[in-house]
C-alpha cells in the first residue's frame, strides 16, 4: 500500500479454503456508451447477420471453456456453462432481437443493450436469489456478446500476472471459468456468496475466495503484497514481515499436505486401532467417479440426481436418466451407488416447469412432496433408477422425508414402477435398498418409526441444521447461528444413529460437516459410521479417519453431548484436533471460524 505502512486486516466470507500471497491485481471492465444509429435498410440484414455472427463467436467460447472445465473436472462448474449455452439458443437473444434490428431500423449492439436493461428492470423487483443469480449469468454472456459487436479491448484474467491476488467488484462465472490455477492466487470480491455460479466455479477450481470484502476505503494498496487466507475470510494489506514470514510458512505446510493426502488414495479409511469406516462421495456427473477411484472411495454415497437437469431446464425422459445412471452404476464396478430422487424446489431447479413459485419455497413444495405431487415424473425416475440396479449395487434415497405417510406413498411409486418394468418385460434388481435423508427434525424425532419401513438412512446436516435452529444458512447476515456444532444438532445425530443401530440399519452422513476434519473424530464418536463428502475431500477425510483413536473419539463425544453451547462444543473439537494431528494443517472446509 503506498504511502501507508500499517498492516490492514479485511474480513468476508469464506467461499473456498487456501492460502495465497501475492500481489494485487485490479480488475475492472470500463463502461461504454453505445450510440444509437440508424441502419439503412437495404443494410439491415447484414446488421441481422453480423449479430448473428456475435451470438456464434460467443456460443464457441463458452463452448472452448466448458471443455476446459470438464478437463479439469470440475463438472458442476461445467454445467454452469451448459445453462450459459440454453440462454444462447433462447429466442429472447436471438429471433426477439434479431425482429427488433428489423422493425427499428437501429445497430445491434444498442438494440440489444436496449432490451437488456429491460429486462434488468424486471429482474431487479425480483428478491429470489434465484433469478438473482440468473440475471448475472445473463449479464456475464452479455458483456460477452457485446464485446463481439463493439470493437473493444478484451479483458480477461488471463492477463492476470503470475500469483496475482484478483480483487472485483464481481466476478462473473466466465471470468473464473478462464483463470488458471496456476496463475491466480486468489480472488477477492465485494459481491458474491457461497451459493452463486462464480463460487461454484471457483470451488471446482481450488482457487482460494473470499467475498463480501468492503475493499473501497483503504485507498491504493497496488503497491505492497496481500494475504487471502480462504479458511476464515482475512484479507490482509501491507502485511509485516512477521505476517508474511508466518503466512509463508502455513502456505508450504498447505500445500504439502495435499500433496500427501493424495498420494494416499491407496490407504484404508480405518482408525489407529483399526475401526473400518465407510467413505464415499458425494457427486453430480459420471467425470466425478475418476476421482473417486484415484482417492480409493468406498462408493458413491449420495448421487445428486437433479443435477441432470442442469442443461436446458426440462426433466430428462426415462431412457436418458437411465444410460447415466447404468454408465455410473457400472464403472463403480460393483461398488454401491446411492441415487438420491430429485431434490428440486425450495431454492434449486426453479426454471423447471414442475416448479411453481412460492412466497416460502425453504418450506413449501419441494423434494419428496414435489415428486409425490407430480408422480408421472417420480416413476419415470423410479423405473430409470430401478433398470439400472439390474447393473450393479443401487440403492434409492428419498430426500426431505417428514413423516412415515411420505415414505409409505413413495413406496407405493415405487411399487408401481416395478409393476410397469415387469409389464414390460425390462430387467431389474427386485428389493432395491430403500433409503430415507433426515433433514428435518420431525422426522429425526420419529426415526425409530421410519427406521422400520426402510434400509438404511442418511443425515443431511446441511438442511438439517438449518431447520433444526430456525436459521436460513444463506442468509449470511444469521450466519453466526448457523452450526453443526450446536448441542440440538448433535444430540439429534446422536439419536438418529442410535434408533439406526436399534433396529439393525446402517446410518450415513452427507452433509458438509462430513467434509470438515475437525469434526471426523466427533462423528465417529457418535456412532457414524459412514461419511459421504465431496470427491475431491476424500483424502482429506481419510487422513482425519486414519489420525482417529476411537476409544478417544467416543469419550469425545460423551463429552461434547454433555456441552452447553456450540461454541463450547468448537472449542473442544479444535482442541482434540490440534492434539491429535500434531501440527499437521489440515485445510479447512469453511464451517468452522
Amino acid at each position: 500500500m503506498k504511502g501507508e505502512s500499517r498492516e490492514i486486516r479485511l474480513r468476508g466470507a469464506p467461499i473456498c479454503a487456501g492460502i495465497a500471497i501475492g500481489d494485487p491485481f485490479v480488475y475492472t471492465c470500463p463502461e461504454e456508451v453505445i450510440p444509437e444509429l440508424l441502419i439503412p435498410l437495404e443494410e439491415i440484414e447484414r446488421e441481422v447477420l453480423r449479430y448473428r455472427q456475435a451470438i456464434e463467436k460467443s456460443r464457441s467460447e463458452i463452448n472452448y471453456l466448458r471443455g476446459k472445465l470438464e478437463n479439469e473436472g470440475a463438472i458442476e462448474a461445467a454445467a454452469i456453462l451448459d445453462a450459459h449455452l440454453e440462454i444462447l439458443r433462447d429466442p429472447m437473444l436471438t429471433e426477439a432481437i434479431e425482429r427488433k434490428i428489423r422493425s427499428t431500423q437501429k445497430n445491434s449492439e444498442y438494440v440489444f443493450q436496449t432490451c437488456l436493461n429491460d429486462y434488468a428492470v424486471r429482474f431487479q423487483e425480483v428478491t429470489d436469489p434465484y433469478f438473482r443469480e440468473r440475471l448475472n449469468d445473463l449479464n456475464d454472456i452479455a458483456r460477452r456478446i457485446l464485446g463481439k459487436l463493439r470493437s473493444t479491448v478484451r479483458f480477461s484474467l488471463l492477463e492476470a500476472p503470475h500469483q496475482s491476488i484478483v480483487f472485483a467488484r464481481e466476478l462473473v462465472p466466465s471470468d473464473t471459468a478462464e483463470a488458471d490455477a496456476g496463475r491466480i492466487g486468489a480472488l477477492v470480491t465485494q459481491m458474491g456468496g457461497d451459493t452463486s455460479h462464480t463460487a461454484i466455479v471457483a470451488k471446482a477450481k481450488g482457487i482460494p475466495y473470499v467475498a463480501r470484502v468492503d475493499f473501497r476505503g483503504v485507498g491504493n494498496f497496488t503497491g505492497a503484497p496481500v494475504i487471502v487466507d480462504g479458511r476464515i475470510g482475512e484479507v490482509i494489506l501491507n502485511p509485516s514481515e512477521r505476517t508474511l514470514s508466518k503466512y509463508r510458512v502455513l502456505q508450504q505446510e498447505h500445500e504439502q499436505h495435499l500433496r500427501r493426502f493424495a498420494e494416499q488414495g491407496h490407504l484404508r479409511p480405518e482408525t489407529v486401532d483399526g475401526y473400518q469406516v465407510h467413505l464415499t462421495a458425494n457427486i453430480e456427473m459420471y467425470q466425478e467417479v475418476e476421482l473417486i477411484q484415484r482417492y480409493g472411495g468406498s462408493g458413491i454415497g449420495l448421487l445428486r440426481s437433479e443435477y441432470l437437469c442442469l442443461s436446458g431446464g426440462v426433466m430428462p425422459s426415462e431412457e436418458e436418466q437411465y444410460r447415466i445412471y447404468r454408465r455410473i452404476v457400472e464403472s463403480m464396478r460393483g461398488k454401491p451407488v446411492v441415487i438420491r430422487t430429485f431434490d428440486v424446489g425450495g431454492d434449486k431447479f426453479r426454471e423447471l416447469p414442475i416448479v411453481g413459485e412460492e412466497e416460502n419455497p425453504f418450506l413449501g413444495c419441494r423434494a419428496i412432496r414435489l415428486m409425490l405431487k407430480e408422480h408421472e415424473a417420480f416413476k419415470t425416475q423410479l423405473k430409470a433408477i430401478l433398470r439400472a440396479s439390474f447393473h450393479g449395487d443401487v440403492r434409492l434415497l428419498f430426500p426431505m422425508v417428514s413423516g412415515l405417510p411420505e415414505l409409505l406413498e413413495a413406496k407405493s411409486y415405487l411399487a408401481e414402477a416395478e409393476a410397469e418394468l415387469v409389464e414390460r418385460k425390462e430387467k431389474f434388481r427386485k428389493n432395491i435398498p430403500i433409503g430415507i435423508m433426515i433433514e428435518v427434525p420431525s422426522a429425526a424425532i420419529t426415526c425409530d418409526i421410519l427406521a422400520r419401513e426402510c434400509d438404511f438412512m442418511s443425515i443431511g446436516t446441511n438442511d438439517l441444521v438449518q431447520y433444526c435452529l430456525a436459521v436460513d444458512r444463506d442468509n449470511k447476515a444469521m450466519s453466526y447461528l448457523y452450526t453443526p456444532a450446536h448441542p440440538a444438532v448433535l444430540r439429534l445425530i446422536k439419536m438418529i444413529v442410535s434408533e439406526g443401530n436399534r433396529n439393525g440399519i446402517p446410518v450415513s452422513l452427507c452433509g458438509e460437516v462430513a467434509a470438515d476434519p475437525r469434526f471426523t473424530a466427533l462423528l465417529l464418536g457418535l456412532g457414524v459410521h459412514e461419511l459421504s463428502v465431496i470427491a475431491r475431500y476424500l483424502p482429506i477425510v481419510k487422513s482425519a479417519i486414519r489420525n482417529t483413536n476411537i476409544v478417544q473419539a467416543t469419550h469425545l463425544a460423551e463429552r461434547v453431548l454433555g456441552m452447553s453451547t456450540a461454541m463450547d462444543v468448537l472449542d473442544a473439537l479444535i482442541a482434540h484436533h490440534q492434539e491429535t494431528v500434531q501440527g499437521q494443517m489440515i485445510p479447512n472446509s469453511g464451517l468452522l471460524p
